[in-house]
């Protein structure tokens, strides 16, 4: 059982899984075969999760909170189902990804799906705030693809301008879950803001570690490829501060594996060690710690409670994985 999942969080889980399946009904059947197919992938439901524990933070206690909280997971899918193709992934979820299953065409308007089937949900809370924290989420998230595409095969990328990408990349929507948990519970603006810092900073940390056990972690655990982003030309934390301890024979080899674009070879097996050699991995998880503390920090608004136990305890959860 993941660490997080306490008793209280499993059953907000089943209720956010029930909701799930429940809204992915379609007229066109191969619609909910893909939906149930990705659903049942072994997610972890971190963004709906955060939506509901942060709306029970603030005592919002209305059934609707299940409902609207599928939102943040579709729009999750719908990235995941996108990304795959932009990517020539094979694998998600330790199964074979739905572009692999069905092909781009599949996978993309997969994608489309989940997208419009978050808006048609969302606009059930009536809320205009609450749509505009959603579309200004999706449009960082995009945002934060074309630049991280950018800046692809790019050894020369900094860390100022890495942690640009991953705000909007992956940080953007697990910050508006718990903002819009606020909104809906008509909270303060020092409680709306401090929530939105909360899953910003858990969002950044979340992804620092998710770029170390690229390094670390193997294909078992992790769910797919380990070395997957440097093979794809992605320039990561870690690949960062390995950078500025590396020789020069080795920052040739790297920007020549680029270059040529090749997928399978032992040189990236030798750069991955290399890697893990210096203190990059070390510098990374470091960083992810200071995100986190800056995390719990911005709940010290709120008086104790166990939904903030529960948020403390899925954010040391987020440094801790291992997948």
């Amino acid at each position: 059982m993941k660490a997080y999942i306490t008793q209280e969080n499993k059953i907000h889980i089943e209720k956010i899984n029930q909701q799930l399946f429940r809204n992915i009904d379609s007229t066109a059947s191969f619609i909910k075969e893909i939906g149930e197919y990705i659903l049942a992938g072994n997610g972890k439901l971190l963004r709906p999760l955060l939506f509901i524990l942060s709306c029970k933070l603030l005592e919002y206690e209305e059934e609707d909170m299940y409902f609207l909280s599928t939102v943040f997971e579709y729009i999750h899918v719908a990235s995941l189902l996108h990304d795959d193709v932009l990517d020539n992934a094979k694998t998600r979820r330790n199964k074979p990804s739905v572009n692999n299953k069905w092909g781009n065409y599949v996978a993309i308007l997969g994608g489309d799906f989940f997208y419009s089937r978050s808006l048609r949900i969302a606009l059930r809370a009536k809320n205009i705030r609450f749509l505009e924290k959603l579309a200004l989420a999706t449009e960082d998230m995009v945002e934060g693809q074309l630049m991280e595409f950018l800046y692809s095969n790019n050894l020369s990328l900094t860390k100022d301008q890495y942690m640009d990408i991953i705000k909007k990349k992956t940080a953007s929507l697990l910050s508006a879950a718990c903002e819009c948990a606020a909104i809906i519970a008509k909270a303060g603006k020092r409680e709306e803001e401090a929530l939105k810092n909360f899953g910003l900073n858990l969002g950044i940390a979340f992804q620092l570690i998710d770029d170390l056990l690229d390094y670390i972690s193997s294909e078992d655990v992790f769910g797919k490829p380990v070395g997957k982003d440097l093979r794809e030309g992605k320039v990561t934390l870690p690949l960062i501060y390995a950078l500025q301890k590396m020789e020069e024979d080795d920052k040739r080899m790297i920007k020549q594996l680029f270059e040529e674009k090749r997928e399978h070879c032992n040189e990236y097996e030798y750069i991955i060690k290399r890697v893990v050699q210096t203190d990059a991995i070390s510098r990374t998880k470091k960083d992810a710690l200071s995100f986190i503390k800056k995390a719990k920090d911005a709940l010290g608004l709120f008086d104790n409670s166990p939904a903030k136990d529960a948020l403390i305890s899925l954010s040391n959860y987020i440094v801790q994985r291992d997948y």
